[in-house]
């Protein structure tokens, strides 16, 4: 049953923010809350262990060609959805593997590779083609896969790191979060002193993965105090358990280079993130500032989405920060055919909820293709999900 309507399931059982092998699976009392966290996670480590995964079953060969833009959780469960309904699949991949941001964004400590791999194997065993290294804007335009193939779905993501703005960004030792935590495979290399500006998980896991890579100081630097902070209260106490430092109410005013590259932060007080409306409007205290030191300043206060290959297709709309829009109900966007979910729609989130997308959306791409009515739009903003 989870196999049928949870693809990947070994990774969404891994993937969790809640210490799994701590009190909730000791279960000291009858009537304790149940943890859904380790109740996946013991699911996803028992199947591991006892059969390989099932091979989508293709019933019925159906006419039509779907492309699939991206290779993430949510494009690969389309692709996976689409095969099983019977049509010819291709997935574009930028990068020369499959996964997204659970081989690009997630560490080997939250999410083991292996993982990840058992579970893409699907793809390839599905009779799906992968175009690896084939970013679409760059190696081939959109306006050439709509051309080529009868439905497209956009589910690439949002690859880009969110920017602080200050002068001085571009410096030799400042990092993004999204770009430090994606080099999968490779030696990360920091410096001595390590700052990391932001306050969400994705923060947390640069600053323990910087940490883990040798750093001798790691400092969480954030607007919010700490029990406003959106990682979760347990990644925060864990981060402080292995030697990371957090300076919580403080915003980055300017970044300090010499001899060529980054030599610390200089920040200023921040009395209050939100407004009394809950808007995010913070507030300063410009008097009050401190310098710290670092060789390298990782920024991770959010993503965003890299769509500037939209422009080779006219008619398909952005939102005002950026995203594809698209109906909830059918992903389908401004133009007939296409189809957009996930990340590069919704914002970033939880990866449970882009396969959602991806399932839904091979469900109607199946009643595009086959001449079923579509139903009617109701065009979505962008970027407003929270999530990881």
């Amino acid at each position: 049953m989870i196999r049928e309507e949870l693809p990947f399931p070994g990774i969404i059982g891994r993937i969790c923010h809640h210490p799994c092998e701590k009190a909730c699976l000791r279960g000291e009392k009858v009537d304790d809350a149940v943890s859904l966290c380790a109740l996946k996670r013991f699911v996803a480590d028992y199947e591991v262990g006892k059969r390989e995964i099932p091979v989508p079953v293709v019933r019925v060969r159906k006419e039509g060609r779907v492309a699939v833009v991206g290779g993430g959780p949510s494009g690969m469960t389309c692709a996976l959805y689409s095969r099983k309904a019977g049509y010819r699949v291709t997935i574009f991949e930028s990068r020369d593997a499959l996964g997204g941001m659970l081989s690009f964004g997630v560490p080997p400590f939250r999410l083991p590779p292996q993982v990840v791999e058992r579970e893409v194997s699907l793809i390839e065993k599905a009779g799906i083609e992968v175009r690896y290294n084939t970013k679409i804007g760059r190696d081939v335009s959109l306006k050439e896969v709509r051309d080529t193939f009868d439905a497209v779905y956009i589910g690439c993501g949002a690859q880009a790191g969110a920017r602080l703005g200050l002068e001085n960004e571009d410096a030799p030792g400042v990092l993004s979060g999204i770009g430090f935590l994606g080099r999968a495979g490779e030696e990360r290399k920091v410096g001595k002193r390590v700052i990391v500006v932001g306050g969400g998980n994705v923060a947390v896991d640069a600053a323990l993965t910087a940490r883990m890579s040798g750093a001798q100081s790691v400092r969480i630097v954030c607007l919010e105090r700490r029990e406003e902070m959106a990682a979760g209260e347990h990644e925060v106490d864990r981060a402080g358990g292995a030697g990371v430092g957090l300076l919580a109410g403080w915003a980055p005013q300017t970044i300090l280079t010499g001899e060529g590259r980054v030599k610390g932060v200089q920040l200023v007080r921040c009395a209050s993130v939100f407004d009394g409306h809950g808007n995010f409007s913070p507030a300063y205290e410009r008097k009050i500032t401190k310098t710290i030191r670092g060789d390298t300043v990782i920024v991770a206060i959010g993503q965003a989405p890299e769509t500037g290959f939209v422009g080779e297709l006219p008619g398909l709309e952005l939102t005002e920060g950026g995203w594809i829009r698209s109906d909830p109900a059918t992903p389908a966007t401004t133009l007939p055919g296409v189809f957009a979910g996930g990340d590069v729609v919704a914002g970033p989130g939880m990866a449970v909820a882009a396969i959602a997308d991806g399932k839904r959306a091979a469900a109607r791409i199946d009643d595009y293709l086959s001449g079923e009515p579509s139903r009617p739009a109701n065009a979505r903003t962008g970027g407003k999900r929270k999530g990881r």
